[in-house]
Formats: structure tokens, C-alpha cells, sequence
């Protein structure tokens, strides 16, 4: 048999993925799964944005709605220092807010946009 040639060197990913430090947990009610913020990583960019709380849920991640631990996984892990956007919801009080946090993967710096 031929040897396999070994993959093009432009298909080797810049370093391990990286993500933005918040762990999640499933909560599942009825037939929906919703992932709520469990904890932020200490200096991580979810904690550097002030914005994310543990007890947020995590709606979407690029424009797509989160269905599972795993799509969100596939969704926020990516090369170091590019953007993400995440839309999450938080229930205070009486009302239900949602807001959209744009960050950097991997770095503590936080997007303005």
C-alpha cells in the first residue's frame, strides 16, 4: 500500500483552541436544554467583560442558537485573539434582560462594538 501523504501544513491549526472561560451547566426543563453560566475563570475574557454573571444562560454564540453542551463548545472554542459574540439572558426581578457580550478568544481584551 502507498504510504498517506501527510496533510498540507496550512491545515495545522495556530496553537490549541482557545475559549473564553466560562463553565456551564445543563438545566433541562420539559424538552429544552438551557446552558446556565456555572463559573468564570479568574482573568479569563467572560470575567475581564464585567458583563456575564454566573446564572446568565447562554442563548447564542455567533447567531446560532445553543441547543447543547457540545454545539456551544464547537462554537466558542476558536483561535486565540479572534472575536466572538455570545447572547445571553438574565433574569432580574420581574423582567428578563438580554444582552450581546463581544470579546476576544483566549486574551482579556473586550471588544467596544
Amino acid at each position: 500500500a502507498a504510504p498517506v501523504p501527510a496533510p498540507a501544513a496550512a491545515s495545522v491549526p495556530a496553537g490549541p483552541p482557545a475559549g473564553v472561560g466560562i463553565v456551564f451547566k445543563e438545566s433541562r426543563r420539559n424538552s429544552t436544554t438551557a446552558l446556565v453560566v456555572k463559573s468564570l475563570a479568574p482573568g479569563g475574557p467572560a470575567a475581564a467583560s464585567g458583563q456575564i454573571q454566573v446564572g446568565d444562560i447562554l442563548l447564542k454564540v455567533g447567531g446560532k442558537e445553543i441547543t447543547s453542551t457540545e454545539m456551544a463548545s464547537q462554537l466558542i472554542l476558536g483561535e486565540r485573539g479572534s472575536k466572538i459574540s455570545m447572547v445571553f439572558k438574565r433574569f432580574a426581578q420581574d423582567k428578563v434582560d438580554r444582552f450581546t457580550v463581544h470579546m476576544l478568544r483566549g486574551t482579556a481584551a473586550i471588544l467596544n462594538k
